[in-house]
């Protein structure tokens, strides 16, 4: 395996026993955005991801290692804008509204929704599209997911034995869900460009939700995680740990944290 994780361009990992050419036996997932992008492949069978490729942009979706025939595909592509909106209050005919609402100004894109049934809700959504011609070229069946329904949903999955706050950091904000015994408390999203911006908005979720850092854990991850920020959050929270653990064997260290593909990986709890 050749790996230049570290300067953000491109590599690959996978397990002895993949096959990229099993006909309909995975779900591919995608995260498309602000620099790095990356793909993983679960078996649909066992739930084991067995491949994970990242490069530059869309530059991913050229990979040989790619399942030729996916029996599905999802996608995450950034930015994103989105709002969860509860069903008794969605006007279908004012979803660019609902989200002006929430983010002022937006970007001509189309508005999608996503439904969100743990919550009774829909997740409005808007993305960078510049990208996605290319995924529905290579995958025409590909569907569009929010990166904020992904993790809402990786929160409740996590939170069954304690809160859990999971983060994930782009390339100029967080995006943040926690939840309680699979009860959704807060999903929003912050601009934050500095570590100290990530740890403040952190801290404030928790506030919101009147859990203290002590009694949460915090699960991290994101496309744009510094080491730097990292070290920050442990000194503040006491279960501090990456929302994606390294658990593939014999993983080499020139992978780097597997939390920063967290926006693909935990995209198999929607669909599975």
């Amino acid at each position: 395996m050749k790996s230049t994780f570290g300067a953000m361009e491109r590599g690959e990992y996978k397990v002895a026993h993949f096959d990229p050419k099993r006909d309909r036996a995975f779900h591919l997932a995608i995260v498309l955005g602000q620099g790095p992008s990356a793909c993983v492949a679960h078996d649909l069978e066992t739930g084991e991801p067995q491949l994970l490729v990242w490069a530059p942009g869309v530059e991913v979706l050229t990979s040989p290692s790619v399942p030729l025939h996916p029996r599905s595909v999802t996608y995450v592509a950034l930015p994103e804008w989105s709002t969860l909106v509860p069903d008794g209050a969605l006007d279908p005919t004012k979803s660019a509204q609902h989200l002006a609402l929430v983010h002022g100004k937006l970007p001509v894109a189309q508005v999608r929704d996503e439904p969100v049934k743990t919550l009774s809700a829909t997740c409005l959504f808007a993305h960078d599209e510049r990208h996605e011609a290319a995924v529905l070229d290579r995958f025409p069946n590909a569907r569009a997911l929010p990166l904020q329904a992904v993790l809402v949903r990786g929160a409740q999955m996590r939170s069954t034995a304690a809160p859990v706050l999971l983060m994930h950091r782009g390339a100029d904000r967080v995006d943040i869900a926690l939840a309680s015994g699979q009860r959704l408390l807060l999903s929003n999203s912050y601009l934050a460009r500095t570590a100290e911006d990530v740890l403040y908005f952190c801290l404030l979720a928790a506030e919101i939700a009147g859990i203290t850092p002590a009694e949460v854990k915090l699960r991290t991850g994101g496309t744009h995680l510094l080491q730097l920020e990292r070290d920050l959050l442990e000194r503040y929270f006491k279960d501090h740990a990456p929302a994606i653990p390294s658990t593939w064997p014999n993983i080499p260290t020139s992978l780097g944290p597997m939390d920063r593909w967290m926006a693909a990986f935990d995209q198999f709890a929607c669909v599975s």
